[in-house]
């Protein structure tokens, strides 16, 4: 029992660590000279964009550097400084203003840098973080992928978009470990097939454990609904891709001990980091 109660205190120092590499977006042009409708090419909309997180290891409410402790699920001894190692996992600080510091706009610079969420050990309220991009104005958004770094995809969470700067949202797609998730957070219809092209959906593809970092998740907001082959006159699908702000809405942290950390300490966290990679074709 006591071994146990050593390896749920270092899981207690999680927190979400996540790279993005944003949306694409497309702006349809009505028709051309000759009819046929226009798509310019594709293009990352997270690149120069504003990004805000509710809350970033380091960080206290008020904004003041804290010194946050984290582990890594992926354990093991490491090369360099032993004391990085605590009860066999990877272990590291995240501090604001320091070369530790992991502030949302790491997430859309470009480079292999991240955003992270405060660790579980601080509050147990940081299982449930907000990730939000305001794009500026209003685009087409074709698809959203993002690549975690060195922790699990979230277990339990919703890609939202707004269409009025912020104001409200609402869901593009739910995601969960299980069926039986799916229904219970976010209702029988999430599991139904795509029918409308404003359909939300729950998947479970991208809920598992491993890998336990650098996994990606993909949301295609087009392809598979009624509409997809048809874009410029299907203006339900048009709508549905609609947005001014994209937000990523982490409610459950994957871990290995899960099952065990949600019964004695509710529901633990994960981290999250974005990255953008430019892409230009046209598809």
């Amino acid at each position: 029992m006591a071994r146990d109660a050593g390896a749920a205190t270092v899981l207690l120092n999680i927190c979400y660590i996540m790279k993005l590499v944003w949306a694409q977006g497309i702006i349809t042009s009505g028709y051309g000279v000759n009819g046929f409708s226009l798509h310019p090419p594709y293009f990352n909309l997270a690149e120069g964009t504003k990004i805000t997180a509710t809350a970033t290891c380091g960080e206290d409410v008020s904004g003041r550097p804290v010194e946050d402790l984290y582990c890594k699920l992926v354990g093991g001894p490491v090369s360099g400084d032993p004391s990085q190692t605590i009860q066999g996992q990877y272990c590291d600080t995240c501090k604001a203003e320091s070369n530790k510091a992991h502030p949302s706009t790491n997430a859309i610079d470009g480079t292999e840098r991240w955003w992270q969420s405060p660790p579980l050990s601080r509050d147990l309220e940081y299982n449930e973080v907000n990730v939000t991009l305001e794009l500026g104005q209003l685009f087409h958004v074709a698809y959203v992928l993002i690549k975690f770094a060195n922790s699990p995809r979230p277990d339990l969470w919703v890609l939202e978009r707004s269409t009025d700067f912020g104001e409200t949202y609402f869901p593009w797609q739910y995601f969960a470990s299980s069926k039986r998730d799916c229904i219970e957070k976010f209702g029988t219809k999430s599991v139904e097939r795509i029918i409308k092209d404003d359909d939300a959906i729950c998947t479970t593809e991208y809920s598992r454990i491993v890998p336990l970092e650098n996994g990606e998740i993909v949301v295609s907001l087009v392809n598979g609904r009624p509409g997809a082959m048809n874009f410029s006159y299907s203006p339900v699908l048009r709508d549905f891709t609609k947005a001014t702000n994209i937000r990523l809405r982490f409610l459950r942290t994957n871990t290995l001990l899960g099952h065990l950390m949600g019964k004695a300490l509710r529901d633990p966290t994960v981290t999250r980091r974005v990255s953008a990679d430019h892409i230009s074709d046209c598809v």
